[in-house]
């Protein structure tokens, strides 16, 4: 089944529903799937991983350990993926700006482009792209990086917050979007955004991190910040992340291994088993949920069908479905 245009494909009553209340399948490290050995150890590392990348075959154990996505951005679009987790840094010796983890990864201008491809050819599509951290970007970096998302998306960027009259985000609808030419939420995590109308400033997503490397760990942060409902901003975003997360430790007793084979593999697939136990979207429910290698344990298609389940709906739109 293709999830190109699932947005697109919702019954008419949920695209009325905000989209802070919607489940929304998204990427943790969303910019690793073309990690390249050969333009160094990112700057983004600790002084011992620099040491590690420098001897034989480093940077290979970095790359495995580093790497959280198989699938391009293009290929995350098209998979159905429509948020974003973005680490850009300015590359000290080639001075262009590229996704990073461990190592540089893909341009983030030739990103853009693709991005906005997909979004002219798929209308109704909505994608949201956190810049979730920086690295080597000064002042006049920041200005400069904007002036790429700003210049490159231009009329597809959402103005802050975009809203109804008096609901402030919970006006961001599909709905409402499809009647303008807005397709894309830039979430930049630095006071360099601030001046900007179409850019929205981080506190707009609420991204509570389980710091864990064990999955029965991973999935009591998740149950405790459900049942307990600690979603408490209604009106922004909140993402759900079943990740984890790799130790010291974790690297040195398995050299040979990968992310994926020690860690990421179990917590998408207790993270999917989690999600399917009787969880629903909603305003202090299920929002964006993030994992990683995206295609695996059928984790998109779990995230969208979650949709049909919504029982919470926000009081100020009930009169519209």
């Amino acid at each position: 089944m293709s999830y190109v245009r699932w947005m697109s494909q919702l019954p008419a009553w949920l695209t009325h529903m905000p989209l802070s209340c919607l489940a929304i399948p998204g990427s943790h490290n969303s910019g690793t799937s073309d990690l390249d050995p050969a333009l160094g150890i990112a700057v983004d590392q600790t002084a011992s991983i620099r040491v590690l990348g420098s001897t034989c075959c480093g940077s290979s154990v970095v790359r495995q350990w580093s790497k959280t996505q198989h699938l391009s951005i293009l290929e995350q679009l098209k998979a159905g993926i429509r948020y974003f987790d973005f680490r850009v840094a300015l590359h000290p010796r080639t001075g262009d700006f590229r996704f990073v983890h461990g190592l540089y990864g893909s341009l983030v201008e030739q990103t853009l482009w693709d991005i906005k491809l997909f979004l002219l050819q798929n209308p109704q599509e909505v994608a949201i792209l956190h810049f979730y951290r920086f690295y080597n970007v000064g002042i006049e970096a920041h200005k400069q990086l904007l002036a790429y998302i700003r210049t490159i998306l231009g009329e597809l960027l959402v103005p802050r917050p975009f809203s109804g009259p008096s609901h402030t985000m919970w006006g961001t609808t599909l709905n409402t979007l499809w009647q303008t030419t807005h397709r894309v939420i830039a979430v930049y995590n630095d006071d360099g955004g601030a001046d900007f109308p179409d850019i929205w400033h981080g506190e707009y997503v609420d991204s509570p991190w389980p710091n864990t490397n064990k999955a029965n760990d991973l999935i009591n942060f998740l149950e405790n910040n459900y049942t307990n409902k600690h979603r408490y901003k209604n009106d922004t975003f909140y993402n759900w992340q079943g990740v984890l997360t790799a130790r010291t430790k974790d690297v040195a007793l398995s050299l040979s291994s990968s992310l994926e084979g020690r860690l990421a593999s179990s917590a998408t697939a207790s993270f999917v088993k989690w999600l399917r136990g009787g969880k629903v979207p909603g305003p202090q429910e299920l929002n964006i949920c993030t994992a990683d290698f995206v295609e695996n344990h059928d984790f998109i298609p779990t995230v969208i069908a979650l949709n049909q389940h919504m029982r919470d709906i926000p009081r100020p739109f009930i009169a519209q479905n």
